[in-house]
C-alpha cells in the first residue's frame, strides 16, 4: 500500500563538515490491516523515515509509492488526496490542536479542509464511541483536558478523514502505562474494523512486540528484520 523503495538520506555533519548517512537504501512496505513496528536508537533515523513516508521531507534518492503509484510532491491534487489518506500522530498530540480553539473546532476543521465535514458530522457519534471520547471534551480547550483525552482527540481528528495509513511516532510514549494500554487497544479495535495500516515507531520493545505484526530495526542506516510481533503481552 505505502512503500519506500531504495531510499537514502544524509545530513551535513556539524563537526566533520562532511555528510552523515542516516538512511542507506531503505525498503519498507506498509500493508492494509497490518502493523509494522520500527525500532532503533535515538537519532538512528526512525522519524526521518516517517517524514519521508509522509512526503514532509525529500529523500536524497529513492521514491515513495502509494498503491503502486509514485508520489509527486509537485502534483497538488495528488498531494492533497495523499495527505488525507495518510495520517500522522506524534508523541505531542497537542501540536495538532489550536490552543486558542475548542477541541471540537480543531477536530472538525480537518474535515472541513478535505471536504468531509458533512459526513464527519453524520458519523461523529460513532467515531466518538470508537475512540472512547466524551462529547463534552469538544467544548473544552486543550489545556483543560488530560493527556489521554488529547491523544483520543488527535486520533479522532485523523480518523475523521478516513485514512488508509496512520503513522504513530512514539504516539503513546508520554502517557502513563494504563492510559497507554487503553489507547493501544483502541487502535487495535479500529484497525480490525477499518483495515488501516499502521507504522508504530517506539523505543518500547514490549509495546512493539505486543502491538505489531512485524518488527524492523534501524541500525547504522540499514533496516533489519527483527522478531515478528504479538509475542509478548503488554
Amino acid at each position: 500500500m505505502l512503500e519506500m523503495r531504495n531510499v537514502c538520506k544524509s545530513y551535513p555533519g556539524k563537526k566533520t563538515g562532511g555528510r552523515i548517512e542516516v538512511l542507506n537504501h531503505i525498503n519498507l512496505t506498509l500493508e492494509q490491516g497490518k502493523t509494522v513496528g520500527l525500532m532503533g536508537k535515538s537519532g538512528s533515523g526512525k522519524s526521518t523515515i516517517a517524514r519521508i513516508l509522509l512526503m514532509l521531507e525529500p529523500a536524497d534518492s529513492g521514491e515513495v509509492y502509494f498503491h503502486g503509484e509514485m508520489i509527486d510532491r509537485k502534483n497538488k491534487s495528488q498531494m492533497k488526496d495523499f495527505r488525507r489518506r495518510v495520517q500522522y500522530i506524534s508523541q505531542h498530540p497537542e501540536s495538532f490542536l489550536d490552543p486558542n480553539w475548542r477541541i471540537g473546532r480543531s477536530v472538525m476543521e480537518a474535515a472541513k479542509i478535505y471536504g468531509k465535514q458533512e459526513k464527519a458530522e453524520w458519523e461523529l457519534g460513532i467515531l466518538l464511541e470508537q475512540v472512547k471520547l466524551n462529547r463534552a471534551v469538544f467544548d473544552r480547550y486543550p489545556h483543560q483536558v488530560s493527556g489521554g483525552e488529547i491523544q483520543r482527540a488527535a486520533l479522532l481528528r485523523a480518523l475523521i478523514l478516513e485514512p488508509e495509513v496512520v503513522i504513530l511516532d512514539e504516539a503513546t510514549s508520554m502517557l502513563d502505562v494504563s492510559v497507554q494500554a487503553q489507547i493501544l487497544n483502541i487502535l487495535k479495535e479500529i484497525q480490525q474494523r477499518k483495515s488501516i495500516a499502521y507504522l508504530l515507531i517506539s523505543h518500547d520493545r514490549g509495546v512493539v512486540s505486543w502491538f505489531t505484526d512485524h518488527i524492523k530495526e534501524l541500525r547504522s542506516g540499514r533496516l533489519l528484520e527483527s522478531q515478528s510481533g504479538e509475542q509478548n503481552k503488554f
